[in-house]
């Protein structure tokens, strides 16, 4: 375990370890697409994404052959055309299946560049890491696909937890499960709402992380690459040193 006031830190996902490869995020894709093709559809909300993700956490067969996973992936869009009221036949449904898991699914993600080496950093001075993401259900498998799970410990999506960010539960939830209390927690997200204050409102050590050059922000510790977190980590534990 490592020494000093920090002893592991919490992470967020979407804008933080990952981005939009489009820059535009799944639900302006998923209406651009269905533009393209001519379906007339219901308005699009957010909470498509939360209510056609809802078993994926439970159904989605990671480690099954490439035949299963089609059958999910026609099973996913099946939910997404009723809940946005597309009429299609099943011929129609089984041709747009693929290009809507493209859509929806990770790889319409990236990984920011910074992403693999501060959580290789991280977990190599000894700090367990929990990522904590208001996100649909079953993001473990979307870290696992984009090769994210092997460097955090914990998983923890709002949607399998019951809470989201900025409420305190899901931020304790993590303490729990890292089996460190939260004012020996760092949490790191692009969001200052969600991120920052919801941190420091549960008691762990907040720090935005801005990428925008010039961007303003309020937080008392900020950090403008991903990359920067493990060297402020480690100065919070210098800082604590000195003044014992």
């Amino acid at each position: 375990m490592a020494r000093g006031p920090i002893e592991a830190v919490t992470i967020d996902f979407y804008n933080t370890l990952v981005f939009h490869r489009q820059g535009q995020g799944r639900g302006a894709a998923i209406v651009d697409y269905l533009k393209e093709n001519g379906l007339e559809h219901a308005p699009w909300e957010h909470s498509v994404l939360y209510e056609v993700f809802e078993d994926h956490e439970r159904r989605y067969p990671a480690s099954a052959p490439p035949e299963v996973k089609s059958a999910y992936h026609r099973h996913l869009a099946g939910r997404l055309f009723d809940r946005l009221r597309v009429r299609v036949t099943a011929t129609e449904l089984s041709r747009h299946a693929p290009d809507l898991w493209r859509i929806l699914g990770p790889s319409c993600f990236g990984v920011f560049a910074d992403a693999f080496e501060t959580l290789g950093a991280l977990r190599t001075a000894g700090y367990p890491i929990a990522l904590v993401s208001n996100w649909q259900s079953g993001v473990r498998h979307f870290c696992d696909e984009l090769g994210l799970l092997p460097l955090v410990d914990h998983v923890l999506g709002s949607a399998d937890v019951g809470f989201a960010k900025p409420d305190p539960r899901i931020f304790h939830a993590a303490s729990d499960r890292l089996g460190v209390p939260p004012e020996r927690v760092l949490h790191i997200g692009d969001s200052f709402a969600d991120d920052y204050d919801g941190a420091r409102a549960a008691g762990f050590v907040p720090v935005h992380l801005v990428r925008e050059p010039g961007a303003a922000t309020d937080a008392a510790r900020v950090v403008r690459r991903l990359s920067e977190v493990p060297a402020v980590v480690q100065g919070i534990s210098d800082a604590s040193g000195a003044a014992e």
